[in-house]
């Protein structure tokens, strides 16, 4: 291989001493001020998750309904978005939630654009009463940034607007704040009771009373009319002035008015939802900010709001208000784990350093490269206009300890030439240019782990995580490069003296012990195979019985528990639900340090949200000394962590028939509870549910599996009123009449706003609530012919009781039915296999299908993200090392490093019962970058030996005496920096970073120590090949060249 002699940067840099002073001040300079410039976040900007939202509410109905009139015509006109990938809609009887996936790629603000364009079209083919659809996209901007509560200690007038006026609207008024939300307060609406007594007296439809009030409260365009060269517009108006106007509003004739036959009022609606704090009505409040504004700064001023004017506010004196939830405050603290944990990575560093070099100086010099190449990536990331979040904090936190790698191997090769009486700059000059081929595509193949990123095209999301976690690691190893061949060797010719330091024994025994198994296993190749390949084989049992999870568990210090119960429970039902068992989490508050209980519910569904105290901040050490004595029994029982909380709460929940708890710690999650689901898809309804049977017997043979639960079972009965036409006909009341007045008296109808100078309000016209009570009374509604002839209801309608659908779920237009599975099992990937052998036979009717449900669909999409990433990873890794090798078969002796580091990746998730999820996968895919490194210097410095008249033997022998050292520096080193993130509960903003500190920490530690002796082994073995190829080869042109005359001889 063709070497410079003198490499151009090490040169550089000792030839230009002040220019090279002069652009470390830059570097420091530039980068501490893109240090406290860098924007300030808690996740990425920029990123747009693929998926769009429509939420159509259609209270008081049924699914089937909601699904015929809902949820199909909102479908059809969404499929002629461009860019649709699959469309998945929910029908329940509180209206339609349909959620749409677009394929990579997608211009997401075009295609919201063009969703809302969608739902103005389909608004005239909904049912009357269906007033807005709301159609949602989802970014990080939506979740809120600060979120409080306002707990009433007395009843209020009007809630909703002492809150808009003193809280709401002076919040929106802060620049950067985007929208302020309230949940828990009604804002006051004009309602129509009609008494049915009443209506009856005055033998009068309440279909007439409602087509009269929408007929004489409007404002439409009435066409134009020309004056001159002018196109004058006109519209007429028939609007309610006034609440007396209302009231007055004739209804037949001029005797008979709407007060007379109902009751008229300003008044909060029928309360739909409720928001409680430790049991008490509240309202909470959610601040968004816009997507440009400064998270730190804005949750600032937004928190100094509540403290100082709304809590000092005598208006708001009645309410108790306590913010719950600071955006802010957290990415603060994670800015400030970042900066504890990069200390701690230092000091470890130096004192790994330290202990081999035994020098203070050359250990500094090394160490100084950490806060140098950290300030470049910072300077970077901040002129691309990244900001410093929980995802780049990952980054950086991983660069830590690699970051000295380079500086290590620089300097002990300009140290050993200087303690073979080289002079300072020569031997500056030439251990800097021997390594730096070396040293440079060491870095590179970690760098290159992360392209396939660019190349991955199904996985958007892991995709964009990934190179959000990479670049920051990329730069800071590019950076580390460039102090390396820079900075180090001026340093070392102005500081690093020639005196010769005794190596501490611990290291010389060490490597003495280590040149025996060496040598040992180059002479003895089989039986190195054998013991290599029980170390490979043992690793099969790790990474089948390590925990496998697709759900990324946080650590924020909440968590929720998420209600489903029956359709046809009241709220009030519901409430007493929620009561009970926030008592029952209440009562041991002693050992789970509760700080608030929020609980905000419909009568169907709700959350109950429990705010932890949060503890005493711990350093690393600090919480790894804790864990320790827990495990040995020796620490007095305090407060409980928030995961071990959610597994007591688990186990104590009460039960309520027809009512599923489970727990979630995510925003909007579906629960933590290691559920699985079986999907089954087709036409019929009924057949589904026929299927789910058979299906629920089968998983019931899984002994994991504590419960299980179908869409089916949430089913309320339902009363089917089927109208007899020809009846309903001899009495002249039409269909249309029939259906309209059991919507209005039930359901209730909105009529056109009432305007007022400020605002619009809503006008609701429904029958009084003792007039909706019961079948009975449904029974009995009135109708009257043109007669005057009292018709009945029961009369011109039959009435049936049956078993309904809780919910009606569609994917792409086809019916499917879930099948839901609760279990004690961590190991999804195991239940899948016992799920496999269960669901083994089934067989299906033509048309229909079944799937294991989103949970194994993300599990599997992680793995083949992984797995795709791996490949490509380790392709690029062997084409630079053939660049550097000027080989085909060698870089196989370094790849060899790759398995190893799995072995002791696997090993450890599995001894510290850590599951492989996400960021575990993502610490494999940068194993394959990290580990050949030190494999890569080891054998070029025996190809170097080689050249220099080394023979093979020796050559290795003496290259693996002199990479012992810097091998173990290097390697102990990251290992030291990733200490703080693998240690303990290590998180930031609830981001897990244990799993990936542990998976790099293992597979280091492994990979290190084999590779010292399997790297040359393997070295010995694929250069015998290279040689009996090149001798085949030659054999072949040596046969061709005499064989060739003779053959024309022959002609």
């Amino acid at each position: 291989m063709i070497r410079s002699k003198e490499s151009l940067l090490p040169k550089f840099s000792i030839n230009r001493p002040v220019t090279v002073l002069m652009t470390l001040l830059a570097l420091l300079v530039v980068g501490y001020i893109s240090f406290t410039q860098i924007s300030v976040d808690l996740m990425p900007k920029g990123f747009e998750v693929p998926f769009l939202g429509v939420w159509a509410p259609y209270p008081n109905s049924n699914p089937k309904e909601v699904e015929e009139q809902v949820a199909k015509p909102i479908e059809e006109q969404i499929q002629t978005i461009s860019g649709v990938r699959r469309v998945t809609s929910n029908s329940s009887s509180n209206g339609c939630w349909i959620f749409i996936q677009f394929a990579q790629g997608t211009d997401m603000d075009l295609a919201y654009a063009q969703l809302r364009d969608r739902m103005d079209r389909v608004k005239a083919e909904l049912p009357e009463d269906i007033e807005r659809i709301y159609p949602q996209k989802f970014s990080n901007d939506d979740d809120p940034i600060i979120w409080a509560v306002l707990v009433e200690k007395e009843p209020q007038e009007d809630p909703f607007l002492l809150i808009e006026q003193q809280i709401q609207k002076p919040l929106e008024r802060i620049d950067g704040v985007a929208k302020v939300e309230l949940y828990g307060a009604e804002e006051k609406s004009i309602l129509l009771h009609i008494n049915q007594n009443l209506v009856k007296s005055h033998k009068i439809n309440l279909y007439e009373v409602i087509q009269k009030l929408r007929q004489d409260n409007f404002s439409i365009s009435s066409g134009f009319v020309k004056e001159g060269a002018r196109k004058i517009f006109i519209r007429s108006f028939a609007k309610f002035k006034t609440l007396e106007e209302i009231k007055n509003l004739p209804i037949r004739g001029s005797n008979l008015r709407l007060k007379d036959i109902a009751e008229v009022k300003y008044d909060v609606p029928e309360t739909r939802e409720r928001v409680a704090v430790e049991g008490k009505n509240a309202i909470s409040i959610g601040i968004m900010k816009e997507s440009a504004a400064n998270t730190v700064e804005l949750s600032k001023k937004v928190f100094a709001k509540f403290e100082n004017e709304f809590k000092k506010d005598p208006k708001l004196s009645g309410f108790e208000i306590e913010v719950l939830f600071n955006q802010g405050a957290l990415i603060e603290s994670s800015v400030d784990t970042l900066q504890r944990t990069a200390m701690w990575g230092g000091v470890f560093a130096f004192f790994v350093l330290y202990f081999f070099l035994r020098r203070f100086r050359m250990t500094m010099i090394v160490v100084l490269a950490i806060p140098l190449s950290i300030l470049i990536t910072l300077t970077v990331l901040y002129f691309i206009g990244w900001s410093l979040n929980v995802i780049t904090m990952m980054g950086l936190m991983i660069s830590i300890g690699m970051v000295v790698d380079n500086s290590i191997v620089v300097l002990e090769s300009i140290y050993s030439k200087k303690a073979d009486g080289e002079e300072g700059s020569k031997a500056a000059l030439k251990g800097a240019s021997e390594v730096a081929l070396a040293v440079t595509l060491a870095t590179l193949t970690t760098v290159v782990v992360f392209l396939p990123l660019i190349l991955m095209n199904d996985n958007v999301i892991f995709k964009f995580f990934m190179l959000r976690i990479g670049l920051p690691v990329m730069v800071a190893l590019i950076a580390s490069l460039f102090v390396a061949m820079v900075f180090i060797p001026l340093a070392a010719t102005k500081i690093v003296r020639k005196r010769k330091v005794q190596e501490p024994k611990s290291i010389s025994v060490s490597n003495n012990f280590y040149q025996k198994g060496l040598a040992w296993a180059i002479s003895h190749r089989m039986a190195m195979l054998v013991i290599l390949a029980l170390a490979m084989w043992s690793m099969q049992f790790a990474s089948s019985h390590a925990k496998k999870t697709a759900d990324q568990q946080g650590n924020i210090n909440d968590f929720r528990l998420i209600f489903d119960m029956p359709n046809n429970y009241t709220l009030e039902n519901a409430a007493r639900i929620f009561q009970i068992v926030e008592d029952t989490v209440r009562a041991k508050d002693n050992v789970y340090g509760i700080k608030t209980i929020l609980a905000q519910h419909s009568n169907s569904w709700g959350t109950l949200r429990v705010f932890l105290k949060e503890g005493e901040k711990k350093d690393w050490y600090e919480i790894a000394y804790e864990n320790t004595l827990k495990a040995l029994g020796m620490l007095p029982e305090g407060l409980m962590t928030r995961d071990e909380v959610v597994e007591d709460v688990k186990k104590r929940l009460p039960n309520f028939p027809g009512v599923e708890i489970r727990t979630s710690w995510h925003q909007q999650g579906s629960g933590d509870d290691a559920s699985l689901a079986i999907t089954l898809y087709g036409d019929d309804t009924n057949t589904l549910a026929d299927l789910a049977k058979e299906v629920e017997r089968r998983l019931g043979g899984i002994e994991e599996i504590i419960s299980i639960e179908t869409d089916r079972e949430k089913g309320n009965d339902e009363i089917h009123l089927e109208i007899n036409r020809e009846r309903a006909k001899k009495y002249g009341i039409s269909p249309t009449e029939i259906s309209g007045t059991v919507q209005y008296a039930l359901r209730g109808f909105p009529l056109p706003k009432y305007q007022t100078e400020e605002k619009e309000i809503d006008v609701q016209i429904q029958l009084r609530e003792e007039d909706r009570q019961n079948l009975s009374q449904l029974k009995n509604l009135t109708f009257f012919t043109e007669s005057g002839k009292e018709i009945p209801l029961s009369a011109i309608a039959k009435f049936t009781v049956r078993k309904g659908l809780g919910e009606i779920k569609r994917e792409n237009g086809k019916t499917f039915l879930a099948i839901k599975a609760f279990t004690t099992q961590d190991d999804m990937g195991m239940l899948y296999q016992k799920v496999d052998r269960v669901m083994k036979g089934f067989e299906m009717p033509y048309g229909y299908t079944w799937s294991k449900g989103e949970n194994f669909a993300m599990l599997s999409e992680n793995n083949d993200s992984m797995g795709f990433a791996m490949i490509l990873s380790i392709t690029f890794v062997f084409l630079l090392m053939g660049f550097l090798f000027e080989s085909f078969v060698l870089p196989l002796s370094v790849i060899i490093a790759i398995p190893f580091s799995f072995l002791g990746a696997y090993w450890i998730m599995y001894l510290t019962g850590t599951a492989i999820d996400l960021m575990s996968q993502i610490g494999f895919v940068i194993l394959v970058g990290i580990v050949v490194n030190n494999a890569i210097v080891l054998v070029d410095l025996i190809n170097r030996l080689r050249n220099e008249g080394y023979n093979r033997y020796d050559a290795i022998m003496e290259a693996g005496k002199q990479r012992f050292r810097p091998i173990l520096m290097t390697a102990f080193t990251t290992i030291g920096g990733l200490i703080p993130m693998a240690v303990g509960n290590a998180s930031m903003i609830g981001l897990p970073y244990a799993p990936m500190g542990r998976t790099i920490i293992g597979g280091l530690l492994t990979s290190t120590l084999l590779s010292l002796i399997a790297v040359p082994w393997a070295y010995t073995l694929f250069d015998d090949m290279r040689e009996y190829f090149k001798k085949l080869t030659a054999l072949y042109i040596y046969k061709a060249k005499t064989e060739a005359p003779e053959l024309v001889q022959a002609d």
